[in-house]
C-alpha cells in the first residue's frame, strides 16, 4: 500500500530542457496505453488500465502540483447523479482510498463528496503504485497513426502505443484511424467509474 498523506507538492516549475521545442535527443518508449492528461479523469483512467495489467504511460504538460490545484479544492458529489452510479463511484473511491491511505469520501449533511485536488493526487498515487509510469511537464505536440498502434510525440519523447487516451487538452490525432478515445474532461463524483 502506498501512503498519501494528502499534502500537494509545490507548484515546481517545469525544467527548461523539457519547453525546449527542439530536443536534441527524443527517446523512444513504448507502452499498451498512454494517458494524455494527468488531471482527475487521466489519473483515474491510469489507474484503471493499470490495476488490470497494462502497460500505461501517463503524459502531462504540467508540473504535478499544477495540475492537482487545476482541479480545485471544490467537492465532487453525489448529488443528482443516479443512484447506481453513485454506489459504484462510492465503492471504486473506497478502493482508492484502501491503495493510498488517503480519506477521500466523506458525508455531509447526507451528500458523498470528494475533493477534487485530493482525489487526483491520490488517482496519481495509486496510478503508480500499480505500475503506470508518469511523465509530468512533458507536452504531447503531435498523435500519429503507426500501423495498429499510435505514435505520441512529445516535447522530449516518441511513445509506440497500442492506444491512446485523451484524458484532457491535447492534440487530436492526425489520422482518423488512429486508436484514440477520449473521456470527459471535467469532474464528477463518479470519476473513478468513467473507465468501465
Amino acid at each position: 500500500m502506498i501512503r498519501f498523506t494528502g499534502e500537494l507538492e509545490a507548484a515546481v516549475p517545469c525544467p527548461p530542457s523539457l519547453l525546449d521545442p527542439t530536443p536534441t535527443e527524443t527517446p523512444s518508449l513504448t507502452a499498451d496505453v498512454a494517458v494524455v492528461g494527468a488531471g482527475p479523469a487521466g489519473a483515474a483512467t491510469a489507474w484503471h488500465l493499470a490495476r488490470r495489467g497494462l502497460h500505461v504511460l501517463l503524459l502531462e504538460r504540467r508540473a504535478a502540483g499544477t495540475v492537482w490545484r487545476a482541479a480545485g479544492s471544490a467537492p465532487w458529489t453525489d448529488a443528482g447523479i443516479p443512484a447506481r452510479v453513485a454506489a459504484e463511484a462510492t465503492g471504486l473511491w473506497r478502493q482508492v482510498e484502501q491503495a493510498t491511505g488517503a480519506q477521500l469520501l466523506h458525508v455531509v449533511s447526507g451528500v458523498r463528496q470528494v475533493r477534487a485536488d485530493q482525489a487526483t493526487a491520490a488517482l496519481t498515487a495509486a496510478a503508480t503504485a500499480w505500475g503506470a509510469r508518469l511523465r509530468h511537464c512533458d507536452e504531447v505536440v503531435a498523435i500519429d497513426a503507426a500501423g495498429r498502434g499510435a505514435l505520441v510525440r512529445t516535447r522530449s519523447a516518441t511513445v509506440r502505443a497500442d492506444r491512446v487516451v485523451l484524458a484532457g487538452a491535447g492534440p487530436l490525432p492526425t489520422d482518423p484511424g488512429a486508436p484514440v478515445a477520449s473521456v470527459p474532461g471535467r469532474g464528477s463524483f463518479a470519476i473513478p467509474a468513467i473507465t468501465r
